[in-house]
């Protein structure tokens, strides 16, 4: 199997299949970093309020989703701002950068993260011509490359 390589460029892209089963690890651990929040808040909640009545658990399900939206931004923004990868690249021997090969800033990363919330935004892989490049990477201009 052939490494793809950027237009004009050295990098070595990440492969679509690295990217999708780096999407699958982060999600994994995203899952159950958000259910052992969403368990512990429950459990908070009984522990003060005793049981929970079929309205109260409507505003505790909307309320583990919003926290749930939160920690899912904050992952990204804190390991990709920090090291240049998340628990799935590392695994998957990928990083983040700038589309000319440098750490990508802050606001890139930023961008990135806040373009992951784009509704159908998945489906911005599709149609790149092999190069497996969504809205998260191009407008906030990155690549996720191999590292090894």
């Amino acid at each position: 199997m052939s490494s793809l390589t950027a237009p004009n460029s050295d990098l070595r892209i990440a492969s679509q299949t690295q990217r999708f089963l780096t999407w699958l690890l982060d999600n994994i651990v995203l899952y159950v970093i958000n259910y052992v929040m969403g368990f512990s808040l429950t459990l908070a909640f009984i522990a003060i309020n005793g049981p929970i009545s079929t309205s109260e658990t409507s505003v505790l399900q909307l309320i583990a989703t919003l926290i749930g939206l939160v920690i899912t931004f904050a992952y990204f923004v804190i390991m990709e701002s920090t090291t240049s990868v998340t628990l799935g690249k590392l695994v998957m021997g990928t990083k983040v950068v700038s589309n000319d090969g440098s750490k990508p800033t802050f606001s890139q990363i930023l961008g990135r993260s806040a373009c992951r919330f784009i509704p159908f935004e998945a489906f911005s892989f599709f149609g790149n011509k092999g190069f497996p490049i969504g809205w998260h990477d191009s407008i906030p201009g990155t690549k996720v490359i191999k590292t090894r």
